[in-house]
């Protein structure tokens, strides 16, 4: 009796050693597999995010961009905004080696992912500012290409779609005076993100 038992136990262990076996080279190399987010091939199409942002995160993009991007640091010493029917916004507008302080409220409007800010009233410290002295001062200013004066009809031209694209783009979307909100697209290509890091 023990021996046919000896025979089954024996049996049993061989048919768990060949399955492991079996098993075991049935797995592919590690040199041959690839993890599921590099199988599949952006083909360097940009991921795109919506988003609905407050003044505050508009205000910290700006202290961003003050921060990071040479272009704007040559206009601007500092800037920020308050969201309502208007926008209220505050610049240190660098002028040869002096900041003048100036309060401007600018009408938004959205054009085809870019924003036109209509100057409606302005001021220079806590001087009233006739809007072509306010726009003679502004064309003076090293603006990037992608901001344009338009001191004709007093808009300032913010297009965000002729700015550098890499590491991110941005479109704006919509505004809403109600919940005081900008609704804005940013494209991310993740190769410029990797890039940009071995940089």
């Amino acid at each position: 009796m023990w021996k046919k038992a000896f025979i089954v136990l024996l049996s049993l262990n061989l048919f768990i050693v060949v399955g492991g076996a079996l098993w075991w080279g049935s797995l592919p190399k590690a040199t041959s597999v690839q993890s599921p987010t590099q199988a599949i091939s952006t083909n360097g199409k940009p991921a795109t995010v919506q988003l609905s942002v407050g003044q505050d995160a508009v205000n910290t993009y700006l202290e961003y961009a003050l921060a990071q991007q040479q272009d704007v640091q040559r206009v601007l010493a500092y800037a920020s905004v308050q969201f309502s029917n208007t926008w209220q916004v505050q610049l240190g507008l660098k002028l040869r080696d002096r900041v003048i302080p100036c309060n401007i409220v600018f009408a938004p409007e959205v054009q085809g992912g870019n924003l036109v800010l209509h100057v409606q009233s302005a001021a220079m410290g806590d001087i009233p500012a006739p809007l072509g002295a306010l726009f003679f001062v502004l064309r003076h200013l090293p603006w990037p290409q992608w901001i344009v004066v338009d001191g004709l009809n007093h808009d300032l031209h913010v297009n965000f779609t002729d700015r550098p694209q890499n590491p991110y783009g941005i479109k704006v979307l919509s505004y809403s005076p109600t919940t005081r909100q900008v609704t804005i697209q940013i494209s991310i290509i993740p190769k410029s993100i990797l890039q940009s890091k071995a940089k």
